[in-house]
Formats: C-alpha cells, sequence, structure tokens
C-alpha cells in the first residue's frame, strides 16, 4: 500500500487508511480479549475463594472431632 500511495502521490491518504485498519484491529482484538479474560478471571476467583472455604470447613470438623 506504500508503495501505491508513493506512486500515486497520496501517501498521507494511504498512512491515514493503515492508521485507521490498525487502530480499529487492535480495538477488536482488545474487545475479544477482555470478552475471554473475563469469565476466566471469575471462574479462577471463584475456585480460589472455594478453596479457602473448604480449608476453613476441614479445620473446624478436625477442630471438633478432636473435641469429642
Amino acid at each position: 500500500m506504500l508503495r501505491v500511495g508513493e506512486r500515486s502521490g497520496r501517501m498521507s491518504e494511504l498512512m491515514e487508511r493503515i492508521a485507521t485498519y490498525l487502530e480499529d484491529e487492535l480495538a477488536r482484538w482488545v474487545d475479544w480479549f477482555s470478552r475471554l479474560f473475563e469469565p476466566i478471571l471469575m471462574l479462577a476467583i471463584g475456585a480460589i475463594i472455594g478453596g479457602i472455604r473448604a480449608a476453613h470447613v476441614h479445620a473446624h470438623l478436625e477442630l471438633a472431632e478432636g473435641l469429642q
């Protein structure tokens, strides 16, 4: 595209088109990544909290078992 712009004398026009295309492509990629990353992050946080809760309950059951 740059060669065509150089030959036709419309280099700034083509550079603008390329910049717009790349900005749109980056915006689409960021949007896709954030839509994918958010549920994965929520699952990871839920698993961590669930693991902490299970360890906490297990500790209480061990303590109650030791008192009997």
